[in-house]
């Protein structure tokens, strides 16, 4: 008997299964943080796409570039990332008109990146984020991000 047809087997099912999930591209990288092995991680990628998108004052393109720049710098495990999605929130807020949804979406990336890098033992990037905070004007966040880097040390 002959049989005509596709005939993957269950392991063939498994891999288009995954490959449709994770959105593998032609190099075989995930779309989802992960660095190509020939440029930048994901996040910076994005993160540039941001910027262009804030130079030309699109902030509805600005803003669909952030949410896939937050996602790949979740993805990407660091604190820059997320440290730089957080920057980028308080510009597309200053270019909206001090919208209160991207600063409040800061202050939450930076407290994050914050944990991130303490669990890195980076304390100079800790402070750094304790500055963020002082500059926007939250005193309290930013005190409170100064003892997680005294115990970043």
């Amino acid at each position: 008997m002959i049989r005509l047809g596709w005939s993957f087997g269950l392991a063939g099912v498994v891999v288009l299964g995954v490959v449709g999930t994770f959105g593998l591209t032609a190099s075989g990288n995930a779309r989802f943080g992960v660095a190509r092995p020939d440029g930048p991680p994901a996040w910076m990628r994005r993160i540039a796409l941001v910027d262009e998108a804030l130079g030309r004052a699109d902030v509805s393109r600005a803003t669909y570039q952030w949410r896939e720049a937050y996602g790949a710098a979740l993805s990407s495990g660091h604190p820059e990332g997320l440290i730089a999605v957080g920057d980028r929130a308080m510009r597309i807020a200053e270019l909206s008109s001090g919208s209160g949804y991207f600063r409040t979406e800061a202050r939450y990336v930076y407290m994050h990146a914050a944990y991130r890098a303490r669990g890195e033992g980076s304390r100079d990037t800790v402070l750094g984020i304790a500055e963020r905070f002082a500059n926007l004007g939250d005193m309290e966040r930013a005190e409170q991000v100064r003892r997680i880097a005294a115990s970043a040390s």
